[in-house]
């Protein structure tokens, strides 16, 4: 099962630096997400993060910059999916890279799941999936309905929002593709001491880390 990080919006203390000790320890995802960068400041915090790892980032804007540096992926939100006209020359000069790149977007509701799409994603981020206190899922998703998702729509979906170490094996028994993690990491005093309690979960249930 994939391991998706998705960064904080706001700038975290030494976010940077402890990004890539999550690669040097095995992320292989890595979502950046800051809605209010520019396009300057998304490129500098690429070029902050060492070039070998580059290829484990997937961005959620300024997505032009996926042509310029050895990116992973692009993830789409609603407003690059729609037909404006400003979006639409970068969505086509995209095109020319798709086959290559992963391409992800995101579905907050369950029916959501069943919609055709203009392009082939990757995988889907689906949620919020959990009840971070609890550990049950949130409201609106459910055992039943997530499993014949799963199976009916051959699509990939990562299990996003209230992830803690304890919903690791959730999502693995559901058959998602992926679980990804944000508050949990970035809301802590000490995020990678959390990235490590979300390692040891995968190895204590024998999930394979990809």
């Amino acid at each position: 099962m994939k391991l998706v990080v998705i960064s904080s919006a706001k700038d975290h203390p030494d976010e940077r630096i402890l990004v890539a000790k999550m690669f040097e320890s095995g992320l292989t995802t890595f979502h950046l997400r800051k809605p209010k960068y520019s396009t300057n400041q998304m490129r500098e915090y690429i070029m902050d993060i060492p070039e070998h790892f580059h290829n484990r980032i997937v961005i959620h804007s300024h997505h032009q910059l996926a042509l310029k540096f050895n990116l992973k992926g692009v993830h789409f939100t609603t407003t690059h999916l729609s037909k404006k006209w400003k979006y639409w020359f970068v969505r086509q000069r995209l095109k020319l890279k798709l086959g290559t790149i992963s391409k992800s977007r995101s579905y907050s509701r369950l029916p959501q799941v069943y919609n055709s799409e203009e392009y082939n994603f990757t995988y889907y981020l689906l949620g919020t999936m959990f009840n971070s206190l609890t550990g049950a899922l949130y409201s609106g998703f459910y055992e039943e309905g997530l499993i014949a998702a799963i199976k009916n729509t051959h699509k990939n979906f990562v299990a996003r929002g209230g992830t803690t170490p304890q919903s690791v094996k959730k999502a693995n028994d559901l058959g998602f593709y992926g679980i990804a993690f944000n508050s949990y990491l970035w809301d802590a005093p000490h995020p990678y001491q959390h990235f490590v309690k979300i390692l040891d979960a995968f190895k204590a249930d024998n999930i394979l880390l990809e």
